[in-house]
């Protein structure tokens, strides 16, 4: 099959939708790359690409209305959209002026805007106004460049003084948690290398050196869970090439040793800070980073009893303040409540209740079980969602402005890029 179309004449319909699709796809593919690097660059890429796939949506919204509940990645950020929009519209109706009222429009303008451009791209693929063949090759290239360029600039940073990288975001937590999504893509999609050395050898690489920008972000979360998650997935991945063997894991055994070696100070560092606080905290004393969170997860536990069906921000943090006052005078952990309450859980439940909860459960396992490619430690669109739900145990990422542009594109990209038939032709 030729990587481009067969040649026949087009009507006027069809020649500006082409133009608008692949346009879409050149913007979409420099999303990521730029989102490493300077957040502004991807920011403005997404926004243009998804304001193409609008107009391509609006031109043929007919045939393209049934792609929306054929493709089985777009509805979970629908939902996320959907439920954002309402609980704003609600909180602005109830909002209290002068003070945060936790407003989320702008998250939810994001993940619609991720809907569309994931909606008339798989369209347009469905369609094949793209080769298969050729859309594999440009989705690795993004994928490829993104890891590599957002690796040497980790590296660039710290060379150059910076305590925790932060890539070209403006905060070193969620860059670990986007990089993190991201290598361990780049990991299970090396699964598809037929040569079993090169694969492996690709693999262990790719693992080490993702392990090691994690290191220099000094995030504790991404630096226990990454690394579980990258043995996780070299395990699968001999299992399935049959060679769990003496030697191949010596050799991993080693390899994570060297990297363990040079990030040992940042290791130690962490580890003794993470015994410190839990030992604080068993004190009475929650005036530290771990301490604050565990603070707030009781508080927002309180707080959900109060009002299971949902509230308003300021709602939840008055009764969370009261609740603190008498419990936890002095706490830290109100520096933080207008914040969120680390934990995506317990943030949706206590903000949109038991319906968001479930809005939240599905999001996680319709990514994770049903995403429309099989596997799951050898499933690009499972690991990372894996990843997003055990990070979401100690931070809230999916309101983040900054990670729903880059998480959306990299569920996107690696669906086109794993699954040959990416969308099952119902017609």
């Amino acid at each position: 099959m030729s990587e481009l179309p067969s040649s026949r004449k087009y009507t006027r319909n069809e020649q500006v939708t082409r133009v608008i699709f692949f346009g879409s796809l050149a913007l979409l593919l420099l999303i990521l790359p730029f989102g490493f690097v300077h957040e502004k660059a991807s920011r403005v890429s997404f926004y243009l690409c998804s304001y193409l796939c609008a107009a391509g949506i609006l031109l043929n919204f007919k045939d393209i209305r049934s792609t929306l509940f054929n493709s089985k990645i777009i509805l979970p950020g629908l939902l996320l959209a959907i439920m954002f929009t309402v609980w704003s519209l609600f909180a602005s109706y109830n909002k209290i002026p002068g003070v945060d009222n936790g407003l989320l429009f702008t998250p939810a303008k994001r993940w619609f805007l991720a809907t569309l451009i994931a909606l008339f791209t798989l369209w347009g693929v469905k369609k094949e106004l793209i080769s298969k063949t050729l859309l594999y090759k440009l989705t690795w290239v993004s994928l490829s460049f993104a890891f590599i360029l957002s690796s040497v600039y980790g590296i660039w940073q710290h060379i150059n003084g910076v305590d925790r990288i932060v890539l070209g975001i403006n905060r070193a937590t969620l860059t670990a948690y986007a990089y993190s999504a991201l290598a361990l893509a780049m990991m299970t999609m090396l699964n598809q290398i037929n040569s079993l050395s090169v694969r492996f050898t690709a693999i262990i690489l790719t693992c080490l050196l993702s392990i090691y920008i994690i290191l220099l972000t000094e995030t504790r979360s991404a630096m226990f869970i990454h690394t579980l998650l990258s043995v996780a997935i070299m395990i699968s991945a001999l299992w399935r090439g049959k060679l769990i063997k003496p030697l191949p894991v010596i050799a991993i055994v080693i390899a994570f040793a060297a990297i363990a070696t040079f990030g040992k100070s940042i290791i130690y560092s962490r580890v003794d800070t993470t015994q410190q606080e839990i030992t604080r905290f068993s004190q009475g004393d929650d005036h530290t980073s771990l301490g604050s969170r565990f603070t707030l997860w009781q508080s927002g536990l309180v707080a959900i009893q109060e009002n299971p069906l949902g509230q308003t921000q300021v709602t939840r943090n008055t009764i969370i303040r009261n609740w603190i006052t008498t419990n936890h005078p002095d706490s830290f952990a109100l520096e933080y409540i207008d914040v969120h309450l680390h934990n995506e859980f317990l943030q949706y439940t206590s903000l949109f209740g038991v319906f968001g909860f479930l809005i939240l459960l599905f999001f996680f396992i319709k990514l994770i079980f049903d995403n429309g490619t099989a596997g799951i430690f050898s499933n690009p669109v499972s690991i990372m969602a894996i990843s997003a739900l055990l990070y979401g145990m100690t931070d809230v990422l999916l309101t983040s402005i900054e990670y729903i542009v880059l998480l959306s594109t990299l569920i996107l990209l690696a669906s086109l890029n794993s699954n040959k038939k990416v969308i099952a032709d119902k017609r």
